[in-house]
């Protein structure tokens, strides 16, 4: 039986009709039944010779568990006022999701305006000098998108097209390149392919607050196919130009959590190796991707090369971009997206990365490393006070960047860490960091804290102490 299936998804993969199709849904579903029953029959042998082993009989219980299935709310509390309608629901998340990034701008806008008045001046963004080279798109062939319509996922859902993508994958060879290649030729995206369909999916906590939630983007397949052909061609672009900072490790090739802790634990220690200690600075961006200033992203995008030609296809890509929320029968009313990369695509990872691949250049006298928005910035020194002086030098730079490019800081993630051995640790009458912010704050020195997945603390032991002070910045 189980032959039979695999021998007709084989078949269904090179072939795709509607005959194949329903033959193979026929056996899988056979197979999936038989599977069932053979678990149902095991789970129940091992429960009865284990019913006087309470341990084992436990055990065995939490295995039988499913997963937990993400449920949506019936009514969620705004302004002190519960909302029950499906419709009042959806929009009520619509609303906090886009309202989220829309606040946080404007809450800039606000603090550049006044800076600006106090100053007299205008700060210049920093960026990379103009590359002469012109990129531009390369016409994709048949076979390359008709690959990537065979590689997408049958069970991928639909997006606000409605179209599934097992319906692409047989109708193949009616799209052909058409869709692709015109609108790279002719630099526009039809509307529909920039209309994202977010389910929320709850995090923790209060399942009435709409805070608690997390936004999934779904996506038009036939968008993704495009994003995938734009990014293929703009890899090996930014690759053989080799322009992308080395100090990023997220959505990179051949990088990953792993290598970011690897790069930031080895120079600690090398560090500690030459009886130096280390100061870090632990920088969270509030809602970085959804904030992207999409004028100072063309402006970084034609510095690396892009054409006008192609230009015009990324401009027509991030601008005029909406979403709506979907839940159970409901639909809300969709709300323009205008900031931000688009969540749940292909292209927005690498564009996000072009957006701040230019930080580095800021820190001259010190070590800067990012995961995706996750950065830090350290320095090792002798003794603390050349190491304060050093970093806050260093942070003042990163604060007018991130003022020049329109982001926004998360003061109350943004800490500290002194690094150091014990013994070189004990010779300090006050082992904190001083690192003052724009607003003549002092940032929070942490004794313990989880940053990519990791626990760190003062002398790289890797694990959390329950007596110091933590804090978790694992990416949620």
């Amino acid at each position: 039986m189980y032959q039979l299936r695999d021998s007709l998804w084989s078949n269904l993969k090179s072939t795709l009709t509607m005959n194949e199709n329903c033959e193979y849904r026929k056996w899988r579903n056979a197979c999936t039944k038989q599977t069932k029953m053979a678990k149902a029959q095991y789970f129940n042998e091992n429960l009865n010779n284990n019913i006087s082993n309470p341990r084992n009989f436990w055990k065995i219980i939490n295995n039988i568990q499913s997963p937990p299935v993400h449920s949506q709310p019936a009514a969620v509390k705004v302004n002190n006022q519960t909302l029950q309608r499906p419709l009042h629901v959806a929009n009520a998340f619509n609303n906090y999701f886009v309202g989220c990034a829309n606040t946080l701008i404007a809450k800039v806008a606000i603090e550049t305006h006044s800076e600006r008045q106090h100053t007299s001046q205008i700060l210049p963004t920093v960026q990379k000098p103009c590359i002469k080279g012109k990129f531009s798109f390369r016409l994709v062939p048949v076979s390359a998108i008709t690959k990537l319509l065979c590689n997408q996922k049958i069970k991928h859902q639909s997006g606000p097209d409605q179209i599934p993508a097992m319906l692409l994958r047989i109708r193949r060879r009616q799209l052909q390149n058409t869709l692709i290649n015109e609108s790279l030729a002719t630099g526009y995206i039809p509307k529909l392919w920039k209309t994202a369909r977010v389910v929320p999916i709850h995090k923790s906590g209060d399942n009435t607050l709409v805070s608690n939630y997390r936004p999934i983007s779904l996506l038009p397949v036939m968008s993704k196919i495009l994003e995938k052909c734009v990014y293929t061609q703009l890899c090996n672009y930014y690759q053989y130009l080799n322009y992308l900072t080395p100090d990023q490790s997220g959505f990179c090739p051949n990088h990953s959590t792993t290598t970011a802790l690897l790069k930031f634990s080895i120079d600690i220690q090398a560090g500690m190796e030459q009886g130096n200690l280390t100061g870090a600075i632990f920088l969270d961006f509030a809602k970085a991707f959804d904030t992207v200033d999409h004028g100072i992203l063309l402006q970084k995008l034609k510095n690396s090369g892009i054409g006008d030609r192609t230009l015009t296809w990324f401009q027509s890509y991030v601008s005029d971009r909406s979403q709506y929320v979907s839940m159970s029968d409901s639909t809300s009313l969709p709300l323009p997206v205008t900031c931000g990369v688009p969540q749940g695509s292909i292209l927005g990872p690498l564009l996000f990365t072009i957006f701040i691949n230019d930080l580095p250049n800021v820190c001259k006298a010190s070590t800067v490393h990012m995961y995706a928005g996750d950065t830090v910035i350290y320095a090792s020194k002798p003794d603390l006070p050349q190491l304060e002086a050093a970093l806050q030098e260093q942070f003042t730079e990163v604060e007018k960047w991130i003022k020049d490019n329109k982001l926004f800081l998360n003061a109350d993630k943004t800490v500290t860490m002194l690094f150091g051995t014990a013994p070189k640790l004990h010779k300090l009458q006050t082992p904190h960091l001083c690192v003052r912010t724009k607003s003549n704050g002092t940032s929070t020195t942490v004794t313990s804290l989880k940053y990519l997945g990791m626990w760190l603390d003062p002398n790289l032991s890797f694990g959390p102490t329950s007596k110091n002070f933590h804090l978790d910045l694992t990416p949620k």
